[in-house]
């Protein structure tokens, strides 16, 4: 099938030529009806091809003529692709008139000047009939074919122009759309590339606030990956180990809880936490040295999928050290109770085998055999009296002040409780060297400094076994290093020597820290030497240590001496003093009663002794002034001491009272003078002290003085 083939529209001419005859030769020429020009070269030669161009010719005669046919063809939309003009055209304007006037109408058209003359100038038709390209200048007489040719070019150019303008114009308003669609793409790209840099930028400043939270963290916080690696750990963690956290991450977790020479110890017992729960245990890990409360938290992505576990480690080693202190507090308050009530069925005990033996030592012969052993007999119960006073004083339920006291005896009481506790391949050697030995201090706390110094002394030869010196003397000129303003000399040396292995040199700077310890869990709580320590700096004191590894250590405890207390002996003093008056003895164990009775009456007082309190207040209200003196136990059934001491002061503001106490959480010698009572005296009590105490009663300032048979 052929194809089909479009003819182009014809191309339309003017013609502007005032001879008819050449308007007719132009229609001839470009749109005859038969072709009549074949031969017409005059050569007889073959004729010229048939150009395939149409065209549509417009004929004026006159140049005004023309202007208007290009006017029209402009408002139909059909431009003329040439016009051909001629110069002179009488009567009206000549072709340049009509060229300028159609050249500023159509910028396109195709112009050509047409003149008989020869005489014209062309460059000034040229500047008249701007541009040159769009401007032809010919002569008559001219060839037909000659304007054939130039109708054909000119339409071809009038033609390209117009192709080549529309195809510029489309391809500008192609550019132009294209240049629109990517400055609109170029716009939303910008728009795409600053909110990604605005998201990448919050990103990166939340994931700094989040380390910056992670390692602000005071616990130590550390995530263990699937493969039970370390994937990240924060600032605390690091400085806990003491290495940077770029050195920690990727090692296997057993590095950060377990100590090195205890593999997997603490580790899987932490593992046994990866399971994808949360858990919550207290753990000791010796790695981070302390005790922690860990907890677990599993840790996944977006999609749940596992990527390890999250481990918190908060340090509550203050606090079980606390709980342990509490714990101990408790367990000496629990001792302290049990020794107050020990005490004081004790002191009642040995107040009757006292004052049964004054008396018996009262009817004796001075130097005969039973004077001697009942002498032996008080000795006895003057140190289980201060047994039990210290034990009082160590439980915390007695608090005396500091007083002149001799350590030397002190020491050696202390061994003998000390020997009950250390074991039997432990032997104690006391070195206790003649010389002044008195210092200002509680009896308790210097018991407490030499049990702490033993205790640690023998724990360290607990498995081998050794020897225990316990020395004191007074420190030679020039080796007194305490504090204040002792004088080289003037303190006392108190040392403790053992033989076991010695303190290793990287510890020994601690050992008096609080807390420190290297002894196992449930060993010791590490407040040992640090609570001698106290002791020893309260005092203005001084302690020293010397060790070598393998041979032993060495405490010196260096404390000021004080002035010398009265040492007469207690057998030496003045016998008791004689007296009258009469007394009102109140106590509920007969035997007391008895004994207080009889010790009074050997005073040469008239007593009257009552076991009830009840019975003795009803006797002080009846006749207040049937007595000069009263003396009351304190812990007494019904109605204790000091009701009865208040009731006896209500009936008679002037009695004095006597307080007699073997232990009491809520007397003192304070709450007593507060109530009116003028001593207070703690069982057994010797005869001659009870002599002095109720002379002092009698004949003080608020005693009457008169002593009555």
């Amino acid at each position: 099938m052929a194809g089909t083939t479009t003819t182009p529209a014809p191309m339309r001419l003017l013609v502007a030529d005032d001879e008819p005859r050449i308007l007719d030769l132009f229609t001839e020429i470009l749109a005859p009806e038969d072709d009549f020009l074949d031969g017409l070269d005059g050569l007889g030669g073959a004729a010229a091809p048939r150009a395939e161009t149409d065209f549509e010719l417009t004929r004026c005669c006159q140049g005004e003529e023309a202007v208007a046919a290009v006017a029209a063809a402009l408002r139909e939309r059909r431009p003329y692709a040439a016009a051909f003009l001629d110069v002179r055209m009488p009567p009206g304007r000549g072709g340049l008139v009509a060229a300028e006037e159609i050249r500023a109408m159509d910028p396109w058209v195709q112009i050509v000047v047409i003149t008989a003359f020869t005489d014209l100038d062309a460059d000034a038709i040229a500047a008249r009939v701007p541009p040159a390209d769009k401007l032809l200048y010919i002569q008559k007489p001219f060839h037909p074919q000659e304007i054939r040719q130039f109708a054909t070019s000119l339409c071809a150019k009038w033609r390209a122009e117009r192709d080549f303008t529309a195809l510029k114009n489309r391809l500008e308003t192609l550019v132009s759309e294209r240049t629109a669609a990517l400055a609109g793409a170029n716009r939303k790209l910008t728009r795409e590339i600053e909110e990604r840099e605005r998201v990448t930028g919050l990103i990166a400043a939340a994931k700094r606030e989040w380390e910056g939270t992670f390692d602000s963290v005071q616990d130590m916080v550390v995530v263990i990956d699937r493969d039970r690696r370390v994937r990240r750990l924060n600032l605390a963690m690091a400085h806990r180990l003491g290495l940077p956290p770029r050195d920690v991450v990727g090692r296997e977790c057993s590095f950060l809880f377990d100590a090195p020479e205890r593999p997997g110890e603490r580790s899987s017992e932490i593992l046994a936490m990866t399971d994808g729960r949360y858990h919550s245990r207290e753990l000791s890990i010796p790695r981070l040295r302390g005790e922690f409360l860990v907890t677990a938290s599993p840790l996944s992505q977006a999609d749940d999928a596992p990527i390890g576990t999250v481990f918190v480690a908060h340090d509550i080693t203050e606090r079980k050290n606390l709980e342990n202190r509490l714990r101990q507090s408790q367990k000496m308050e629990a001792i302290g109770t049990l020794a107050g009530g020990i005490a004081h069925d004790f002191n009642n005990i040995l107040g009757i085998i006292m004052g049964f033996a004054e008396m018996i030592e009262g009817d004796a012969a001075p130097d005969s055999s039973l004077a001697r052993r009942v002498g032996h007999i008080l000795s006895a119960c003057r140190r289980a009296r201060d047994l039990v006073l210290q034990i009082l004083s160590f439980s915390r339920q007695s608090e005396p002040g500091a007083s002149c006291l001799r350590v030397g005896p002190l020491v050696k009481e202390t061994l003998k409780l000390i020997r009950a506790t250390v074991p039997n391949s432990i032997a104690i050697k006391e070195n206790i060297r003649p010389g002044r030995d008195a210092v200002l201090a509680e009896p308790s706390q210097i018991q407490q400094i030499l049990m702490n110094l033993c205790s640690n002394a023998a724990h360290a030869m607990r498995e081998t076994g050794g020897v225990l010196e316990v020395g004191l003397e007074e420190a030679s000129q020039g080796a007194c290093p305490v504090r204040g303003n002792a004088l080289a000399g003037d303190c006392l040396h108190l040392w403790v020597r053992d033989t076991g292995p010695g303190i290793p040199p990287e510890i020994r700077e601690r050992i008096f820290d609080p807390f420190f310890t290297t002894k196992k869990p449930g060993e010791g709580t590490g407040m040992g030497l640090s609570v001698a320590h106290g002791v020893v700096r309260k005092y203005n004191g001084d302690i020293k240590v010397k060790s070598t590894p393998g041979a032993g250590a060495t405490f010196d405890v260096y404390l000021p001496l004080a002035a010398e207390a009265d040492e007469a002996a207690a057998d030496t003093q003045a016998a008791p003093s004689m007296g009258r008056g009469r007394v009102l003895f109140v106590d509920d164990e007969e035997a007391l009663a008895e004994i207080g009775r009889e010790l009074i009456e050997s005073l040469g007082y008239a007593v009257h002794a009552e076991t009830d309190s009840r019975r003795a207040l009803e006797l002080l209200r009846a006749d207040p002034a049937a007595f000069d003196l009263l003396v009351t136990d304190q812990n007494m059934p019904g109605l204790t001491g000091a009701d009865l001491a208040k009731g006896a002061l209500a009936a008679r503001p002037d009695l004095p009272v006597l307080m007699l106490t073997g232990f009491s959480e809520t007397m003192s010698k304070e709450n007593a003078r507060a109530i009116g009572i003028r001593d207070l005296l703690l069982k057994p009590i010797l005869r001659r002290d009870l002599a002095a105490a109720i002379e002092a009663a009698l004949h003080g300032g608020d005693g009457d003085g008169r002593g009555r048979g």
